[in-house]
């Protein structure tokens, strides 16, 4: 593909005024703007006001300064490439050519060739143009970095920074980016580099002398053989607090609407149990939902107080030894009456795992199980059975939990444990449930050191895994009280 030609400013630098038109009427057929100059103190003294884009120069070979050959004029220093080109006449052939002075691109002798000239007037163009591409590219990377409003710092492997965008430069240094190049990131953050890759949130120092918390993302990559880490720093204070904010918003709305929820449940349960007299039978009915649909809204009122407990890591769980056989048992009797009503059975199996013990809050494993329990309960066919296995495995007790419903479609697997998800999450689903259920279950296991998972390779229904930690066995019990209180202090704190 043809390239369009390129018109490049030419300084034409020639003590002798014949030599110096003839260059310039040269230069100007070639189709450039060509300036003429008489002399490199001149020529120097424009550059410094003054922008061109090739110098011919005319030379003189015996010239030298300190001993060495060299352009002999003062070029002012510029991040972009200004070629000289030297003009001289021919050596005598008997004479060695010396080398190209320090200071100068390329030579031609004199007369200039029209094709010559132009050819060498076209490559400077080239590398120019390409200069002016990447030089346009840099920027834009540096103006897209700046308008980022996370800090973005790269650093080298020893821990020195290399390059910061603007918001770095407001957090750590104040907005002086000369005090960032070159610095530890270690005396920039407050960690080391090692920290810094291996946290994904911590408290990081702030250029005032204050701090904050920061999730750091963290990527590797090269740059001429020489190893750059850069890590993106997002400030989580106006995060934090609007997720606090919003907690506590949760909590006091969930608190006052329970209280008057208990009072009208309270009045509710005694119209429909008849201890204000018989009920017609066209209000049974009625009376009924409303039983039914207020328990299901205080049911969810717990969920989002439990979830703002969780979240804000209010919620202190009663870590102890427990023997999980009576605790599953308790959860099957819990869940039966739920079971029968919808024509389902309920079948445990807690023969391998007779004797397991784990450190655990009973009350809110027996969350956990009824969750579980009654998600598998309501999503079996009449006449089905759900199954409740307790076993030992992978150091520790797995509790299993299957059904013979239709399973959770592959689609929903990714995101089952997240809030308010649902398979179905349209307004005329069958099964009903606030999407909060196995997210709440889920920080409950991590809190209690355990983990709790959808089997994927289920061949009928939906089956899901709760790992807990064996800690205590029947056999260890004496003398393993130290055990149990440091790691419940751990889970606790």
């Amino acid at each position: 593909m043809a390239t369009a030609p390129i018109s490049l400013q030419i300084l034409v630098i020639d003590t002798c005024e014949t030599s110096r038109r003839a260059a310039c009427a040269q230069v100007l057929a070639l189709g450039h703007d060509a300036i003429p100059m008489p002399d490199r103190s001149t020529a120097a003294d424009w550059l410094c006001r003054n922008a061109a884009d090739v110098i011919l120069l005319d030379w003189d070979p015996s010239f030298s300064v300190t001993g060495s050959a060299q352009v002999g004029m003062s070029i002012p220093p510029s991040d972009l490439w200004l070629p000289v080109i030297l003009v001289s006449d021919p050596l005598d052939a008997a004479r060695p050519r010396r080398p190209l002075p320090e200071g100068a691109d390329d030579w031609l002798d004199r007369p200039l060739d029209a094709a010559l000239l132009a050819a060498r007037l076209q490559r400077c163009g080239q590398l120019l143009a390409q200069q002016r591409r990447q030089r346009s590219r840099i920027q834009q990377m540096r103006d897209i970095q700046d308008n980022i409003l996370d800090a973005v710092l790269t650093v080298d492997d020893t821990g020195k920074v290399v390059e910061a965008n603007l918001a770095a430069c407001r957090t750590f240094c104040k907005g002086e980016p000369a005090s960032l190049t070159g610095a530890d990131v270690q005396a920039v953050t407050g960690h080391d580099l090692t920290t810094l890759a291996r946290s994904q949130r911590l408290r990081l120092a702030c250029g005032n002398g204050s701090s904050f918390v920061a999730q750091v993302s963290v990527s590797s990559w090269e740059e001429a053989g020489a190893q750059r880490v850069t890590l993106v720093i997002k400030d989580l204070t106006d995060i934090l607090r609007n997720e606090r904010m919003r907690d506590e918003f949760l909590a006091t709305v969930s608190h006052e609407l329970r209280t008057p929820l208990t009072s009208v449940l309270g009045a509710v349960s005694l119209l429909v149990s008849g201890a204000a007299g018989p009920l017609p039978a066209q209000a049974m009915p009625l009376a009924a939902a409303a039983q039914r649909n207020g328990e299901r809204l205080s049911k969810l009122i717990d969920d989002v107080l439990d979830l703002t407990k969780l979240e804000g890591d209010r919620m202190v769980l009663h870590v102890r030894s427990q023997p999980l056989g009576p605790l599953m048992q308790e959860a099957v009797k819990a869940n039966q009456g739920y079971a029968a009503g919808l024509g389902v059975t309920i079948e445990a199996d807690l023969s391998r795992g007779s004797d397991a013990l784990a450190l655990v809050d009973a009350n809110r494993l027996l969350q956990v199980m009824a969750n579980l329990l009654s998600n598998a309960i309501k999503h079996s066919p009449a006449g089905e059975t759900v199954t409740l296995r307790l076993e030992s495995a992978e150091g520790g007790h797995a509790i299993v939990v299957s059904d013979a419903g239709p399973g959770v479609p592959e689609a929903y697997r990714s995101f089952l444990f997240e809030k308010f998800s649902q398979a179905d999450a349209s307004d005329g689903r069958v099964v009903g449930g606030t999407g909060l259920g196995l997210h709440i279950a889920r920080l409950l296991v991590e809190r209690m050191a355990g983990r709790i998972k959808l089997v994927a390779d289920a061949r009928q229904g939906a089956t899901f895994r709760v790992w807990l930690p064996q800690v205590l066995t029947a056999s260890a019990c004496a003398g393993a009280g130290a055990q149990a209180a440091a790691i419940r202090e751990d889970l606790i704190t």
